[in-house]
């Protein structure tokens, strides 16, 4: 074969070889590029990659929130991360946070409720009658006779275990006489030395579940009872508080204050009926105040679903209905007065003026 007959065959070859070569090469690009997009499409495809939204939830505290509160654990990790549980700067509030269910939770028998214990002090009844103001109170306002505020007590047999003889488990701290309704008494006389008139309902509720033969869990049925009676009675209330003490014990329901020890308040909110936010104004403008005026002292509120709880509370009946929560099973007398003290200070000047 002549030079130039090699020539031309080269030639061919060589045009023959191209186009294979570029074929390889365009389907090789093609598996790249199909493989890069599958793999972006596993990556940030959520349905098809559960590894990839976890990195979200560690990056995305948003995200973190939202997957906790579709998860079987949200009720205790809400208590953590959900602004409705409002706290302030306390370092027992997170452990009591981490006890939603169980703050105030106990269902006594009727046979433990009617458990008669015996008291440390018998005139109990006189110590808790005779504190005397802490200061001078100025009077510059007065409802002259007119009740407006109205206290009653749902679980009125709530007591408190230094004044109970050999009784030391909190879901004991049950008694006839020493108890809650003592504190909503403080308060009410704290309230009308301030001007407001108040009126105070210390009503044995546990005697009427027995006469009823109704168990624990229809407290809140027969303190309603007692609440729309006293509205038909007198339509100038305004102010509906229902006084309880904690389950929790002293180191999450105390606070030292100028150093003086408070039982620690907590504001808890119904949001089992349409109307809740109106509720939960009125908790958030003494909330507000007590923030301001004597920080530390309340732990903040909690608002409870059906799910956690009555869920309503009576508090469907006025906006200006609450539960307070007066320290708690360890505290005493001199504590507890402190911040009835403090709790009537705020609530008169929130009634004369509203949040300032």
């Amino acid at each position: 074969m002549s030079p130039k007959s090699k020539k031309n065959v080269k030639k061919r070859t060589n045009k023959r070889t191209l186009p294979v070569i570029l074929l390889y090469l365009a389907i090789l690009l093609f598996i790249l590029w199909l493989f890069t997009y599958l793999w972006l499409a596993f990556l940030y495809e959520p349905e098809k990659n559960k590894g990839n939204e976890l990195l979200d939830r560690i990056y995305s505290l948003s995200n973190f929130e939202t997957e906790l509160k579709k998860s079987s654990i949200s009720n205790t990790f809400n208590e953590i991360f959900d602004p409705t549980i409002q706290k302030v700067g306390v370092d027992s509030d997170l452990k009591s946070s981490l006890e939603p269910l169980e703050r105030d939770e106990f269902q006594p028998t009727m046979e433990n409720l009617f458990r008669e214990r015996e008291l440390t002090i018998k005139n109990i009844d006189a110590i808790f009658e005779n504190m005397k103001s802490p200061k001078e109170i100025s009077v510059l306002h007065s409802t002259f006779g007119k009740e407006v505020v109205y206290i009653y007590h749902t679980h009125s047999r709530e007591s408190f275990l230094p004044y109970l003889k050999n009784t030391v488990k909190p879901d004991e701290a049950y008694h006839s006489r020493a108890n809650i309704t003592l504190v909503g008494e403080m308060l009410g006389r704290a309230l009308k030395r301030r001007g407001v008139g108040t009126s105070i309902n210390s009503t044995d509720i546990v005697q009427i579940l027995d006469s009823k033969d109704l168990d624990y869990n229809s407290s809140y049925d027969v303190s309603r009872e007692q609440v729309q009676a006293a509205r038909r009675e007198n339509n100038e209330f305004e102010y509906f508080i229902d006084v309880h003490r904690d389950s929790l014990r002293k180191d999450s329901t105390t606070v030292e204050m100028s150093g003086l020890n408070y039982a620690n308040l907590l504001f808890v909110v119904g949001t089992g009926h349409e109307d809740f936010e109106k509720n939960l104004l009125f908790a958030e403008g003494l909330q507000s105040m007590l923030d301001t005026q004597y920080p530390g002292l309340s732990k903040g509120i909690i608002q409870k679903s059906g799910s956690q709880g009555n869920g309503v509370y009576n508090q469907d009946i006025s906006p200006n209905s609450i539960i307070v929560e007066i320290g708690g099973v360890d505290n005493t007398v001199e504590e507890l007065h402190r911040s009835t003290e403090v709790f009537a200070d705020v609530l008169s000047n929130y009634y004369w003026h509203g949040e300032e």
